[in-house]
């Protein structure tokens, strides 16, 4: 048990480190994205990462040991990769694509260490820190999921491009949307038009979702006894078979509540079409990226 223990403090060392790097390269970056979407998903992320530096220091103080850091190496070298990209790529469409490949190179080594820390923490039986430990690898987890699916959406609008006629015309659709907010496009309602907005009134989720044949769903394994667990909107077609359990909405707004979320979504892509895009956040969380655009939207 001796020896698990320091395996296990001598790991969260390791990720506190890792934690701390990333908290100052994020923000360079989120501004190296032209990508709206990908943009708010680091912008969230960076909030996250904030979290979880506290969570392991948490974690430490669980273990009678001091929070100190222990130099991560991998994430060094991970972060200097993709500061590399930047100085060698313009900013664009391409330097996206790298960004996000570089952003889930970091989150898989996330995963793997979390992961062995949920291991050792599991062992010595210390619930607390294993509380802690796998509500950080589930935010890893889904912010590696997120980067999926937008590095795909990614590349079919750059496939649509390179089609002649198709491609002139979507191109300054897609100019617009990568400004900083001032020159975005707007409906007639102020809203960018492929931008996003946070929700948290229960019917607007609810129409949101069944505009798309989505509904509620939770997590299958994630829950405790008599708790859901991760909440899901699941979509018909996109969702792996036996993940989610499909529950009902009272079930799914009453924990939604109860753990303070907003849902964040996409009424459009930068193409115009009806977007899927949705991530359940914080009501902190969302609070900061409001304010973020509000103060990007009066420059």
């Amino acid at each position: 048990m001796e020896q698990l223990q320091e395996l296990l403090v001598d790991g969260l060392r390791d990720i506190y480190d890792a934690e701390k790097q990333l908290v100052k390269a994020l923000p360079k970056l989120t501004k190296a994205l032209t990508n709206n979407e990908l943009k708010e998903s680091f912008t969230m992320h960076l909030e996250q990462t904030r979290n979880q530096v506290t969570r392991v220091e948490k974690c430490l103080e669980l273990l009678g040991e001091k929070a100190r850091s222990k130099p991560c190496k991998a994430m060094k070298g991970l972060v200097e990769e993709a500061n590399e990209h930047l100085q060698e790529h313009e900013k664009g469409e391409v330097l996206d694509q790298i960004i996000i490949a570089s952003a889930q190179k970091v989150e898989h080594y996330e995963i793997a260490a979390y992961g062995t820390a949920k291991a050792y923490a599991k062992s010595l039986g210390n619930r607390e820190a294993l509380d802690l430990i796998v509500e950080t690898l589930r935010e890893e987890e889904g912010m590696d999921k997120t980067l999926s699916g937008q590095a795909i959406r990614l590349q079919k609008d750059m496939g649509r491009a390179g089609n002649g006629k198709a491609a002139a015309k979507k191109a300054p659709a897609r100019t617009a949307s990568s400004g900083n907010g001032a020159s975005s496009g707007k409906t007639s309602s102020g809203k960018a038009s492929s931008g996003s907005r946070v929700l948290t009134d229960h019917d607007e989720i609810r129409k949101w979702a069944e505009d798309r044949g989505a509904h509620p769903a939770c997590v299958r394994g994630t829950g405790k006894r008599g708790d859901l667990g991760i909440l899901r909107l699941d979509f018909p077609g996109y969702t792996g078979a036996g993940k989610l359990e499909e529950i009902e909405w009272d079930e799914f707004f009453t924990k939604f509540d109860k753990q303070g979320l907003s849902l964040l979504v996409q009424d459009k892509t930068s193409g115009g079409k009806k977007s899927n895009f949705n991530k359940l956040v914080s009501r902190e969380t969302a609070g900061e990226v409001s304010k973020g655009k509000s103060r990007r939207a009066g420059r």
